[in-house]
């Protein structure tokens, strides 16, 4: 597993309860690994095999719109470019992104960078 860790920073505070329950509580979504407040933000961590970065997503943004708010994020961890092209595969609905495509990395190859 290499989980994601993402800090959400609501623009309404209020929120930071609910969001807490939705994401660390009963029903939670299932690759949920950890759900922490820290000040003026909620740290959670998910296992990205076994929850869809759309589905937690889905869910701040769900429990957000309840307060009308919007949120900031924080990417706290540092995704391997497999994983990351997993992510933009699944996302995007274009199979054919794999880390052998990412464009950086060709520049890279290529000595052009």
């Amino acid at each position: 597993m290499e989980p994601i860790v993402l800090a959400v920073f609501p623009s309404a505070p209020q929120a930071l309860p609910a969001l807490e329950r939705a994401l660390g509580g009963d029903g939670r979504p299932d690759g949920v690994v950890s759900v922490r407040r820290s000040d003026d933000s909620i740290v959670v961590e998910w296992d990205p095999s076994r929850s869809a970065v759309r589905l937690v997503m889905g869910v701040v943004d769900a429990e957000l719109r309840r307060y009308n708010a919007t949120r900031r994020t924080e990417l706290l961890s540092a995704p391997s470019e497999e994983l990351l092209a997993k992510i933009a595969a699944e996302e995007l609905s274009t199979p054919e992104i794999a880390p052998d495509r990412i464009l950086e990395r060709l520049l890279e190859k290529s000595g052009l960078c």
